[in-house]
């Protein structure tokens, strides 16, 4: 079995290795359009095993730009981990990780992330390979009838025109912040152009005299989702969801909670308590002397100035 990068490969088997094992279209056009405008992966996208002239696992690799206390880092991220069911329990995700690392060892990077859910059976193989959890996801969920449905703010889909506000916004929001407190030029955009994020579901959050937020909320079967919300100069989260459920007519609420401020915003509104979810981050150190301990201080990790999203989480 060799290793080989994403350009010495058929781009067909990557796909279907990926439909297969993610029910991921990763075809050759979505590959081409994310190397041109995410400067994110690194040049060789990804890793791959193959015997026999078959695709058997995949794992892809980022450079994720993170500040810390020591000012602005780069650490790697790994992703879309698959193994061909043909394949399988022969430690070839083992191996790629193995490689994976290696190069962003190479690279200079201190520490290497992801974003799985616990519940998955790659959990416990990240675990072994070195990787510990630093932050769990947790969210909250009510019925509206339940809530606080008063706010001074309004709400309206940013639509694919007007996503370049993000930007603004978030650069505002995470001033001063840790962790994945900077990202590429026209991020949002970025990400609904490779289809993370549908346009449609980007909400602005204005106070009358300036857009002060932005949420990232889908509606579904009469339940409002808000996967992401950022909030400048501590506005109020109860606010903003109170604004997206009066424009959507929604009968349920489900937010997800990265931060206690906005927890205890989303609980004088109504919402219990939120609770942890599946979601976790994890990090493994990459160079010798390096910890999750030094991580955690590093990034901020556990207090207040950590900022993370799932977008910026491979």
């Amino acid at each position: 079995m060799r290793i080989a990068e994403y350009d010495d490969v058929d781009p067909h088997q990557v796909l279907r290795l990926n439909l297969l094992s993610l029910g991921w279209a990763l075809t050759p056009e979505r590959v081409a359009l994310i190397r041109r405008i995410d400067p994110r992966p690194f040049p060789f996208f990804a890793v791959y095993a193959v015997e026999g002239g078959v695709v058997a696992g995949q794992v892809g690799a980022y450079r994720l730009p993170m500040v810390s206390t020591e000012g602005p880092e780069v650490v790697g991220g790994v992703c879309a981990v698959c193994t061909h069911p043909a394949f399988s329990g022969r430690g070839i995700a083992t191996m790629l990780l193995g490689e994976a690392h290696h190069r962003m060892r190479a690279a200079g990077l201190r520490f290497s992330t992801l974003g799985t859910a616990r519940h998955r059976a790659a959990h416990s193989l990240y675990r072994r390979e070195g990787y510990e959890e630093v932050a769990a996801s947790a969210s909250t969920f009510a019925r509206c009838e339940s809530l606080r449905r008063d706010t001074p703010l309004r709400a309206e889909r940013a639509g694919a025109e007007r996503l370049a506000l993000t930007d603004n916004i978030f650069r505002r929001a995470a001033a001063g912040r840790l962790g994945f407190a900077r990202r590429s030029e026209s991020f949002i955009a970025l990400v609904a152009a490779i289809g993370d994020v549908n346009p449609d579901d980007v909400w602005l959050l204005g106070d009358g005299k300036d857009w002060i937020g932005y949420a990232i909320a889908r509606v579904s079967d009469g339940i409002l989702t808000i996967s992401d919300l950022v909030l400048i100069d501590e506005a109020d989260a109860a606010n903003a969801g109170a604004a997206m459920i009066r424009e959507t007519d929604s009968v349920y609420a489900m937010a997800r909670v990265e931060d206690s401020f906005t927890a205890a915003s989303l609980q004088r509104a109504g919402f219990p308590p939120p609770h942890p979810d599946w979601g976790t981050f994890m990090i493994k150190p990459l160079t010798t002397g390096a910890n999750v301990d030094d991580a955690r201080r590093l990034f901020g990790i556990g207090t207040e100035r950590f900022i993370k999203s799932w977008m910026d989480v491979t």
